[in-house]
């Protein structure tokens, strides 16, 4: 004897709300998901920039500053 099929769908997964695009760029980034693109403009080292776009160094909100 066999069961039907039953299909269970959350209604969390079915209508996710929408991310303003800044919100979502820093959490993908945040994740990894996405390449790190914010980097102080003060940080002029090719390879401290080169590091922190690879994850390897986190600079502090209140220090970011102005952004390239």
């Amino acid at each position: 004897m066999t069961r039907p099929v039953q299909t269970v769908t959350s209604e969390l997964l079915s209508e996710l709300p929408v991310i303003p695009a800044p919100v979502g760029d820093l959490l993908l980034a945040g994740l990894d998901l996405t390449p790190r693109r914010r980097v102080p403009a003060w940080i002029t080292d090719p390879d401290v920039i080169a590091s922190i776009l690879a994850g390897f160094v986190d600079i502090p909100n209140d220090l970011l500053g102005d952004i390239r």
